[in-house]
């Protein structure tokens, strides 16, 4: 029979007395929590507290795309204050008290995201089940926002899974698998695809007449009990700190999820307190707008709205299925494989059979290492290897939609190659280069098609690296571009579309710090403190260390291709090319700036270094937080994003910031580096930079859009008030000033 009905529900229930409330927010292309679903929501538990004819309740979603993604995003961006944050937190918390504490069995059915606010709502229930396949993803992923959960998350998790599994899940914002899930104890069965429906209707019968009993592991048991005594949490959870203890400063959100967790092990009530008093107090920091905005510039970046209209072109008719990649080495098997994974057919070609077989093998290697990843089975495994086919004709490459050309840097080559696609393939096909430097113009010169010639920068490893340019050519049309994207996005990557300029945006704003850093080391600074520095800034790795990983023979090329763009790399060239001339690439050949045993990095043995001050004891230099390590370091970032801007290299700043710390995991909490000049001050940045300049030379010298804009003292971004100054999405309402509970 039908109930009451509702915007974002449908609430049935069926002779057994199975309620079922089926979650379906409209206009939304996933389930999230805004306040009026949580008002609807309200009124159905109130609803059920009074029934006495139900057995059981059934949480669902209509949507294929998911569970619930939690709350919505902008909606607390929005937020105006603390009193309306801490109204928001409660009324999240006592809904999913009355649903924790209703009198009937609930059941909470997911498939696809179950993330933040949809896993506290899960929590909340008595039963929990879930899809086993790839799309579903069980996770708190409030961190990587610079918040905590705040609907009883850092309450319920630690209690349901044992206390290190709930901390791994929240200080990490990883999401887990159904599988995972089941294994740890985090939902109650694991049900594959072929098997949903019947899986799904043969549990709640299970529920429905009690023969359900839930079964943990001795063992598991043990450690969860252990964990949560007073001695086994002091245990755990000073460890926790140990290891949070350098990042802490950067994501206030580690710290407060912590005392959280423990004032909710030792007293359940203040827990919840707790949780809400952090969550307000983070909602104002620094990290967490910064965070928020990363958020929304990769869902704008998302968009192909962002980068065309897109009802200029129409995406099916000439949708991108078939794609070719010539070349099958690191980047090109990487590439081919990845696109393989997201459903596309793939025909890759090389110079000659043990190229082929070389990259077969990188292939094979790839598609195993995501199959054990994902549990495919024998039948899926067969079916991603077929997607994916090596040759060294032309055949299957000239079906292609669209051609990705990953062979050696040599603009020759790609010349070459370029003029003999151009030949070969259908007027409508796209020739895209994953060049990191050349000329995407020089390249397109050499075809017939120069609207339809693009760059298709990837980074490696591909299956990791988020972020794709997207190059346009001074003749690149928009139809070439929104396929691009729309390829890009359909890979779950985030593109950025830039001007064709040596090295593009992102290595052309990362060498003057890898250069820096380079000099630095010609100088005598040893390795390990210039790196140390820069990870205390909040960089993932430091510079030398980067240049190591990446290879120096890579980085001589990217440094010899920008040298009609950046001052002063003859030097850096230098020092790189006796690295180079010596053998010493880096990682993969053992030695580079460091020496490398089983894959770990020690200093060299032929390493003699200066002593190396972090302090800056001058009066020169305008405080911006930094040492001279770091604003030596830095500032060259700072000064050739704001030269990208002034150029025109991307169309908006948000762009810059983005890619940055999509691409080098420039300091997330900082919010990329045109928002750390912001929050230094202009002036403060324009002026240290002319000090480096006296001290430096030309390298150092700040860019005239900088000067400007110091005379004016304009910023790159709207002023960000404090929290009270946001405006309200919450219902209007007279509110007193709250204290700290």
């Amino acid at each position: 029979m039908n109930e009451k009905r509702y915007t974002a529900f449908d609430v049935t229930m069926n002779s057994a007395g199975v309620l079922k409330v089926t979650l379906d927010v409209p206009k939304r292309p996933m389930n999230v929590f805004t306040v009026e679903v949580i008002d609807e929501l309200d009124h159905i538990i109130t609803d059920i507290e009074s029934r006495r004819d139900v057995k059981l309740v059934v949480f669902c979603s209509n949507k294929e795309s998911g569970f619930l993604a939690g709350a919505d995003v902008k909606a607390i961006a929005r937020i105006a204050g603390p009193s309306q944050a801490g109204r928001l937190i409660d009324a999240g918390q006592q809904l999913f008290h009355r649903i924790d504490h209703l009198q009937l069995p609930t059941l909470a059915v997911i498939h696809g995201p179950c993330l933040g606010g949809g896993l506290e709502w899960a929590l909340a229930c008595d039963y929990r089940i879930a899809r086993d396949n790839s799309s579903t993803k069980i996770g708190l992923p409030e961190i990587k926002l610079g918040l905590i959960p705040g609907w009883g998350g850092t309450q319920r998790l630690p209690r349901q899974v044992g206390l290190s599994q709930s901390l791994k899940m929240i200080l990490q914002g990883k999401a887990v698998s159904a599988h995972t899930a089941a294994k740890i104890g985090l939902i109650d069965r694991a049900i594959s695809p072929d098997d949903w429906e019947e899986g799904v209707r043969h549990f709640t019968n299970e529920l429905l007449h009690s023969r359900y009993r839930r079964s943990t592991p001795m063992r598991r048991r043990i450690i969860n009990r252990l964990e949560l005594s007073r001695a086994g949490s002091a245990f755990v959870l000073h460890t926790a700190r140990r290891q949070i203890k350098h990042k802490e400063h950067q994501y206030p959100a580690l710290g407060a999820a912590l005392r959280a967790i423990e004032v909710g092990l030792h007293r359940e009530g203040a827990g919840y307190v707790t949780e809400r008093s952090e969550f307000v107090k983070l909602l104002a920091t620094a990290t967490c707008r910064n965070l928020l905005n990363l958020f929304f510039a990769r869902e704008s970046a998302r968009d192909i709205k962002t980068w065309g209209r897109r009802e200029k072109v129409d995406l099916h008719s000439h949708e991108i299925r078939r794609l070719g990649v010539i070349g099958a080495g690191a980047m090109g098997a990487g590439i081919g494989q990845f696109a393989a994974t997201h459903g596309y057919e793939v025909a890759m070609r090389e110079v000659d059979e043990p190229a082929a077989q070389a990259g077969r093998q990188r292939i094979d290697k790839l598609i195993k290492t995501y199959a054990d990843r994902n549990r495919l089975s024998l039948s899926a495994r067969s079916e991603l290897t077929q997607r994916v086919a090596v040759a060294t004709d032309d055949d299957a490459i000239v079906l292609s939609d669209l051609i990705v050309e990953a062979a050696v840097e040599r603009l020759e080559i790609k010349q070459e190659i370029f003029e003999h696609l151009d030949n070969i393939v259908s007027s409508d096909c796209i020739l895209a280069t994953n060049t990191s430097s050349l000329s995407v113009d020089a390249i397109a010169g050499h075809t017939r098609r120069p609207e339809r010639v693009a760059g298709l920068h990837f980074f490696n490893p591909v299956h990791r690296m988020e972020l794709v340019e997207v190059v346009r050519g001074s003749r690149t049309n928009d139809d070439t571009i929104t396929r691009l994207v729309a390829f890009v996005r359909s890979l779950g990557k985030t593109p950025v579309v830039t001007k064709d300029s040596p090295g593009f945006l992102v290595n052309r704003v990362l060498f003057p710090y890898l250069g820096e850093a380079v000099l630095m080391y010609g100088e005598g600074h040893a390795p390990a403190d210039i790196d140390r520095e820069l990870r205390h800034f909040g960089m993932p790795m430091g510079p030398l260390q980067l240049i190591d990983q990446v290879g120096l023979d890579v980085a001589m090329h990217v440094a010899n291709s920008l040298g009609d763009v950046l001052v002063g790399l003859d030097p850096v060239i230098d020092v790189l090319g006796r690295f180079v001339d010596a053998g010493d690439l880096g990682k993969k050949s053992g030695r580079g700036f460091y020496r490398y045993r089983d894959g770990k990095a020690s200093a060299r043995e032929d390493q003699t270094a200066m002593p190396i001050s972090t302090l800056d004891v001058s009066d020169r230099f305008m405080i911006d937080g930094l040492n001279m390590i770091q604003r030596r370091l830095v500032y060259p970032m700072l000064a050739e994003s704001v030269r990208c801007k002034e150029q025109q290299v991307v169309r908006e700043d948000w762009m810059i910031d983005l890619a940055m710390v999509l691409a080098t995991g420039f300091a997330p909490h900082r919010g990329g580096p045109l928002r750390v000049i912001d929050s230094i001050g202009i002036e403060a940045v324009y002026q240290n930079m002319r000090q480096l300049q006296v001290i430096h030379g030309a390298r150092m010298a700040p860019p005239q859009l900088m000067a400007d804009m110091a005379n004016k003292g304009t910023r790159f971004f709207v002023r960000e008030g404090s929290i009270d100054s946001r405006e309200s999405v919450l219902p209007r309402e007279e509110h007193t000033r709250e204290g700290t509970p």
